[in-house]
């Protein structure tokens, strides 16, 4: 018997982050957050932005934790898009349709109770956190930013109703020996065509700069997508204190026009999955030092965000952004990217391999219930 049980207590909110670790206990794939920066996830962002409310929820048999998930009320997303809608995120379970079907039911009347017309998930807080059921790829090493699960998700999930919302796509390139001399060519013809040029920073507080910049692009960049949420100031400065002491100038592009104003970037990272298997969710004792070691030593790099002005789309700044990564991945070893995932419809960055050898490698899907 299956009885979904809140989240009260400093025990059950450990249980809540602890159940992952278990059901992908010796799996090879998948990449293990850092306890910490989950706790912090979980509690500071309803703490800091009043707009948003989180529920979070137990399925329990007996004693044991079998499932866990986050239901997400966001005030901010409902006056933005005028939808009345709920997320849920942080969905895990064993493999049993019972407990599948008894986490969404409960996620459901708590949406119900709350005037919400329709859920969808898996849907972090903004379109800067992980989202999207793995749905191709289980086979394949799961990034630090995306969701791993297992196969039997989908189809229990769609046992219990709910249908597409969004797909998203990822690929994982190979990174030539020496960038083509055609992406050269363009790349020059575009900077000069548009008076376009590199920015970088070589301090903190240059560092601190372009990072505002960057998140007020994200505001104007994203501001179409579905599933967007304009970014408070407070969320500014969460995602700021998150990834920003983690940047590394040689793995990121800033694109300035002939003011210096930003119209577009492309982030990327080394890859942590393998760090963050030998930390095992935790900093100490040497979780730390597998983390630093791989933002110095490593051979795969992932693509974390790309945005550009909406007066610059369509005019080969992609190629801009990747032709200087390109190099710094040449430059460091990186050997394999891979791609964030990206929307199915999304043509231009889809583009952006077509003169690598590259390969499709993971699909993921948003689900989506209405409720009333």
């Amino acid at each position: 018997m299956v009885r979904i049980k809140e989240v009260e207590t400093a025990k059950e909110l450990k249980q809540f982050i602890d159940l992952p670790y278990k059901i992908y206990k010796n799996n090879t794939y998948w990449a293990p957050p850092i306890r910490g920066d989950e706790r912090e996830y979980l509690q500071k962002i309803p703490a800091i932005d009043t707009g948003i409310k989180t529920h979070l929820l137990l399925a329990k048999e007996g004693k044991k934790v079998v499932g866990r998930i986050q239901i997400i009320l966001n005030e901010n997303e409902i006056d933005f898009s005028g939808e009345k809608l709920v997320r849920f995120n942080k969905f895990d379970f064993y493999e049993d349709i019972h407990i599948c079907r008894a986490l969404l039911e409960a996620a459901e009347q708590w949406a119900i109770n709350h005037n919400v017309d329709r859920i969808i998930g898996p849907f972090g807080y903004t379109n800067l956190d992980a989202a999207g059921l793995l749905v191709e790829g289980f086979d394949e090493i799961s990034c630090a930013s995306t969701i791993y699960n297992f196969p039997y998700y989908r189809e229990y999930i769609e046992e219990c109703g709910y249908d597409t919302y969004l797909e998203w796509l990822e690929h994982e390139f190979t990174v030539p020996k020496k960038i083509p001399e055609k992406v050269l060519r363009y790349s020059a013809l575009m900077r000069e065509k548009y008076q376009l040029s590199y920015a970088e920073f070589k301090t903190n507080r240059e560092k601190k700069k372009w990072a505002q910049q960057i998140l007020s692009l994200i505001n104007i960049c994203y501001a179409h997508l579905p599933g967007f949420v304009p970014l408070s100031e407070e969320i500014k400065a969460y995602y700021y204190k998150k990834y920003i002491p983690i940047i590394n100038k040689d793995y990121i592009s800033l694109v300035v026009d002939k003011d210096n104003n930003l119209i577009g970037f492309g982030l990327t990272l080394p890859s942590y999955t393998e760090a963050l298997q030998k930390s095992k969710g935790s900093i100490l004792p040497f979780g730390f030092y597998h983390l630093w070691k791989a933002s110095r030593v490593n051979n795969r790099a992932e693509m974390l965000l790309i945005a550009i002005h909406p007066d610059y789309q369509s005019k080969g700044i992609t190629s801009i952004i990747f032709d200087q990564i390109l190099e710094k991945y040449i430059e460091h070893g990186i050997e394999k990217v891979e791609s964030n995932p990206e929307q199915a419809t999304n043509m231009n960055v889809r583009n952006l391999w077509r003169e690598y050898h590259y390969r499709l490698h993971k699909k993921r899907i948003c689900y989506f219930k209405d409720l009333l």
